[in-house]
């Protein structure tokens, strides 16, 4: 038992003496914060859980909602955001849309300017004491912009124009919209650092199950000569989920699951959190605080695995 004792304390020397010459790898982290409308908010609980566990965001890069939050955090703003978020209900969520229907759009955005206005003033990206950027896409020339530098709420606003709701951003002869057209999990523009990790929270993740309203419906035949009428007619044989909107949207959010998901593949994540597409929709605005529990327990369960996974 003695002897035990010994060698087991001559271990526990030799194991510091080996951590003071090998120091374990930095805690610092690059993070990457995906799009996905209300989902989004889940990026405030997931960057709660890495600062109460001790990590350092040294870099971060956004695309739509994650501009905005990204944005903000790196601007000192998240206690303000946060309040702003928990206190939003449907009424509220409606009057910051600022409904405005124009022939591109079906908000002009004009209040979220004021908001973003009120928080950041007119701070500069290359200001802020972290590396900050964000993507939107570029009408005019097809391609994505990165904004590094220039006016923080202006990228934060351009990145966040989704197509034919939000009002585009018009800017040196170029029209934004968001930036989940070309680059939904801008894994590949972080700014990294030597010997940092690089996490993703993505917002955009694919659905848990099946879309059980696209699954095909056993219809009987109606009896008589009126069921068959009834029976001929081309509307009465479709089903509801079959309409032309419900089509393109489930068409629009596979698109953007798949673009998340080869961001993934092209460049791995040290870590990365799920927000699935249909744990909560896009609009979601009024489920705030349930959104960024969701993100804190699920980064603290993604930690764990990775912590575990170092030791």
């Amino acid at each position: 038992m003695y002897g035990f004792i010994i060698i087991n304390n001559k271990m526990n020397i030799f194991e510091r003496i080996i951590r003071f010459i090998l120091p374990e790898k930095s805690r610092e982290v690059a993070l990457v914060l995906g799009g996905g409308g209300a989902r989004g908010f889940a990026h405030i609980g997931a960057i709660e859980a890495l600062e109460e566990r001790g990590y350092v965001i040294h870099s971060v890069a956004g695309t739509s909602i994650g501009a905005l939050i990204g944005g903000l955090w790196a601007a000192g703003k998240m206690k303000e955001v946060k309040e702003i978020v928990l206190k939003l209900n449907k009424k509220e969520v409606l009057s910051l849309m600022d409904v405005s229907i124009g022939l591109n759009h079906l908000m002009s955005g004009e209040k979220l300017l004021t908001v973003f206005n009120q928080l950041v003033g007119d701070k500069k990206i290359e200001d802020l004491p972290v590396n900050f950027c964000c993507s939107a896409s570029d009408l005019v020339s097809g391609k994505e912009m990165v904004f590094r530098e220039g006016s923080l709420k202006m990228a934060m606003r351009a990145s966040i124009s989704i197509p034919c709701f939000f009002k585009p951003v018009k800017y040196h002869r170029h029209i934004y919209v968001d930036g989940g057209v070309h680059n939904t999990l801008p894994l590949d523009r972080v700014e990294r650092k030597k010997g940092d990790w690089l996490f993703a929270v993505n917002a955009s993740a694919p659905d848990r199950r099946f879309a059980p309203a696209f699954v095909p419906k056993l219809k009987k035949p109606h009896e008589g000569k009126f069921g068959k009428i009834l029976d001929s007619l081309p509307f009465h044989n479709s089903d509801f989920s079959e309409n032309a909107m419900n089509i393109a949207v489930r068409v629009a959010n596979l698109s953007v699951q798949a673009n998340a998901q080869m961001a993934i593949k092209l460049i791995p994540p040290d870590l990365c959190v799920d927000i699935p597409m249909d744990r909560f929709g896009l609009l979601d605005f009024d489920k705030g605080e349930e959104i960024i529990q969701f993100g804190k327990d699920e980064m603290n369960r993604k930690l764990d695995e990775f912590e575990g996974g170092k030791s």
